[in-house]
């Protein structure tokens, strides 16, 4: 965990400390070889459900069928080139992720939007959205691989048993991502 949790009032600590537990103790059995063969469940990606972060800070999905359903080859050229997706709203992939959902369930009544990042490493190529602020909390759980994140004024390096706590409205970007890395935000106040 980081030291951005001094920015939330002791009302909040309990729930966050509470939830944060639960995402580090939940195992989540993803590697790099499963998450690309659930890619290529089609018609689970319509158009809208991942995207890839390009160097004009947009999103390209360009990658759809005339079905609006995913076509894995053109996305994972993209991949193979090093850019960075992101697969929106994944809670629902796998059982490790299904039960972590109905354990975060139990604390906050309700659903939790959860979100994959995955990259295949790169030197060259845009690793992240620019720096950015949400209106709720996220905490980040790296899966596989390591990064360099900057959250407020500090920069570290997370990998696999860290948590990011993001509060509301706290600046943060991948900075520097060169090994396939795949990483699950969880936005908990939204």
């Amino acid at each position: 965990m980081n030291s951005y949790q001094q920015q939330f009032t002791p009302d909040d600590e309990r729930y966050i400390n509470d939830c944060a537990d639960i995402i580090a103790s939940q195992s989540i059995d993803l590697t790099e070889e499963k998450i690309l063969d659930l890619l290529q469940i089609n018609k689970r990606w319509p158009k809208g459900s991942i995207e890839t972060i390009n160097h004009s800070s947009y999103t390209s999905a360009e990658y759809f069928d005339c079905n609006n359903c995913l076509i894995y080859s053109e996305w994972k050229r993209l991949y193979d080139l090093g850019f960075t997706s992101h697969m929106t709203d994944t809670l629902d992939l796998t059982k490790d992720l299904r039960e972590l959902n109905q354990r975060l369930y139990d604390i906050k009544g309700s659903s939790t939007v959860g979100n994959l990042y995955i990259t295949k490493g790169t030197n060259s190529r845009r690793v992240s959205f620019p720096l950015h602020n949400h209106e709720y909390l996220v905490i980040v759980k790296p899966i596989y691989g390591s990064c360099v994140w900057q959250v407020g004024n500090e920069t570290e390096e997370y990998g696999p048993g860290d948590l990011i706590i993001i509060p509301p409205g706290m600046a943060h970007c991948v900075h520097e991502s060169t090994e396939p890395r795949l990483s699950l935000t969880l936005n908990l106040t939204a």
